[in-house]
């Protein structure tokens, strides 16, 4: 694919799966696993928390473990700071998210509420304010993003959770389901020019972009739509698939656009039944598939990627709003992964 790598976003996202391999090969030992079950073993419950991208990479882990009949929540960290702070008391095992490990609702909760329970520090930065603070520490390998918006430290992130999900339960399943999970990213970057033109083409620069999904990707949809406008400044919002149809679906008018992404198994029938509703309205709706086979109906533009390991399409369902956001700015005339308003790391509230 003749794509010049004259912008740091699309360098960040093929940096992705040599992120995810770094990362892998230094959080997957047992050493960080002993660490985190001696932290929470007087914690009654597990507080995932963070802002933006950091905070909507915990969704598949916080499915994990209540999955598995752990107590767990999930909280902004605005919220917790000044609306929940008992939450963050010494009955909870605090997993707070950072790539930054300076972000200022982050670092204002350690500071205000003294009395917080055990902290693992999920960042990319290892020297960081939240990092020292941190009683176990779970560093990304994705090396320095440049640009802005959060890619690989996204999918560097819910490899660490994945990971963390594993020591809390007392279980293998990151480690075995990650590599293949990782070669699948790969193989869905390499073979893009195959499916992103088509989606680019159809799409042109929407108005709005809905992101849809289930489960785990549901993750993907709400990131996917944060990079889409911070990046793009197009109007895209993410939810739950069923979510949508409690309403929003009123708003399928012809000239919207949306992504569904697919979910395995029988409740892509759902997501199918849904796409193609929004499809006959009028909308121009991409089918984002994983799943090898599956049918998808003439009326949606199909979007096939290799399929990745259960509990992982999160990580495959975030490529196509990557690299939409990006194509999205170019159409724009503007330069990829550059903001006006505000910068890498927010440390003010």
């Amino acid at each position: 694919m003749s794509e010049p790598l004259d912008d740091v976003m699309l360098r960040d996202i093929l940096d992705q799966p040599d992120a995810l391999s770094e990362t892998l090969a230094a959080l997957a030992t047992q050493a960080v696993a002993a660490r985190i079950t001696g932290l929470a073993a007087g914690a009654g419950r597990v507080v995932f928390s963070g802002m933006g991208a950091s905070y909507h990479a915990c969704y598949p882990a916080l499915q994990r473990l209540l999955a598995a009949g752990r107590p767990a929540a999930w909280v902004e960290a605005g919220e917790l700071l000044h609306f929940m702070p008992a939450l963050a008391g010494p009955g909870s095992l605090l997993v707070l998210v950072s790539q930054s490990g300076r972000t200022a609702e982050v670092v204002h909760l350690l500071e205000r509420h003294p009395a917080h329970g055990p902290v693992v520090a999920v960042t990319n930065d290892p020297d960081s304010p939240l990092a020292e603070a941190a009683g176990a520490v779970l560093a990304l390998g994705a090396g320095e993003e440049r640009a802005v918006c959060s890619t690989k430290t996204y999918t560097c992130t819910l490899l660490a959770l994945d990971l963390l999900a594993d020591a809390l339960l007392g279980e293998q399943v990151a480690v075995r389901r990650w590599p293949a999970g990782i070669a699948a990213l790969r193989h869905g970057l390499e073979s893009r020019a195959a499916w992103l033109p088509p989606l680019t083409d159809a799409l042109a620069v929407p108005e709005h972009l809905w992101l849809l999904a289930r489960g785990p990707a549901v993750s993907a949809a709400i990131t996917g739509a944060l990079i889409i406008k911070e990046s793009s400044r197009v109007h895209a919002e993410g939810m739950s698939a069923p979510q949508f149809r409690h309403g929003p679906l009123e708003g399928s008018l012809p000239g919207r656009s949306a992504l569904v992404m697919v979910t395995p198994g029988a409740l892509g029938d759902l997501d199918l039944d849904l796409a193609s509703e929004m499809a006959r309205a009028g909308m121009t709706v991409a089918a984002v598939s994983t799943e090898p086979g599956r049918d998808l109906p003439n009326a949606l533009l199909p979007v096939r990627l290799p399929p990745v390991p259960p509990g992982l399409e999160a990580l495959a369902q975030i490529l196509p709003a990557q690299l939409l956001g990006r194509a999205f700015v170019l159409a724009q005339g503007r330069t990829p992964g550059q903001f006006s308003l505000i910068g890498k790391v927010t440390v003010r509230e």
